[in-house]
């Protein structure tokens, strides 16, 4: 009888593979495997921040690593634990390349595992995480602590 050759994943567990993709280029990346019947998720989530000088850049690293803490809470509480704590990393001030302007960031890198069955908690905790990184990315303002990470859609304030 002939070797049945190696697992071959899910059409359900691919498409849930590239969801998580498009959701990661929001603001980071992911890398993926699959260890069946699990799909094996490795995130990197960037909040960067502008800011006029390196002097700013210092002085707003503290409220960029509160900001990283926050969002590693969040996904923690979001998913139920099922992710794993993320590690986080913050960048010295950097120019930017046209030297007009500089920019701090602050990393998360953070990985789980999910199923065909339970992955919809943890695409939400990754999904506001991603949110809150690109509205910082767009807004270039860090939410104090007793502001949403993420501002409500519905009848938005703007």
């Amino acid at each position: 009888m002939p070797h049945p050759g190696p697992a071959v994943p899910s059409p359900k567990l691919l498409a849930i593979q590239k969801d998580f993709q498009q959701i990661a280029s929001m603001a980071g990346f992911l890398n993926s495997a699959f260890d069946l019947p699990q799909l094996r998720l490795f995130f990197t989530l960037y909040g960067r921040i502008s800011v006029a000088n390196e002097a700013e850049g210092l002085a707003i690293t503290p409220r960029l690593q509160a900001w990283c803490e926050r969002v590693a809470t969040q996904l923690r509480e979001d998913s139920s634990s099922s992710i794993m704590p993320p590690q986080i990393q913050l960048s010295a001030p950097q120019p930017l390349p046209n030297g007009e302007s500089w920019y701090v960031v602050g990393n998360l890198t953070f990985n789980t595992k999910v199923t065909e069955t339970s992955y919809q908690r943890v695409r939400t905790a990754v999904l506001a995480a991603y949110q809150a990184a690109s509205v910082l990315r767009e807004k270039a303002i860090i939410p104090g602590p007793d502001e949403p990470l993420v501002p409500g859609r519905k009848g938005d304030e703007s």
